[in-house]
């Protein structure tokens, strides 16, 4: 299945990228770190990647992954994955990115978290 995504804003300020399909090399990945980076530039300062209808993540998947979180650290602004089944949280953890890309299980505790002032 090809990669679809769908950009959605939230209060207070947050920006969600939902994706579903397989977040994999060939499948509008560059699309998708394209919309990411736009969204950075326009403003977005808290950045939810979710995951909850995508079936894998790849390497080059993950790649783009970390480049997201980078640029939207680099500005001062915080990025939270959601949703992400038990293979994609498993490439996490592998990989020890787990550590590195704060996640949780849906979106409403991502909400939560990126709303809190901490």
């Amino acid at each position: 299945m090809m990669l679809e995504t769908e950009v959605f804003r939230l209060e207070p300020g947050i920006t969600v990228l939902a994706c579903a399909g397989r977040f994999t090399l060939g499948t509008r990945l560059k699309e998708t770190e394209s919309v990411a980076d736009s969204l950075i530039a326009e403003g977005a300062r808290k950045l939810v990647l979710d995951l909850t209808h995508t079936e894998t993540v790849d390497s080059a998947g993950l790649g783009v992954i970390m480049h997201m979180s980078a640029q939207i650290e680099q500005v001062g602004g915080k990025f939270r994955i959601c949703g992400a089944n038990e293979r994609v949280r498993n490439l996490l953890n592998v990989t020890h990115t787990d550590t590195l890309l704060p996640h949780d299980d849906d979106l409403e505790s991502c909400v939560q978290k990126l709303g809190d002032p901490a």
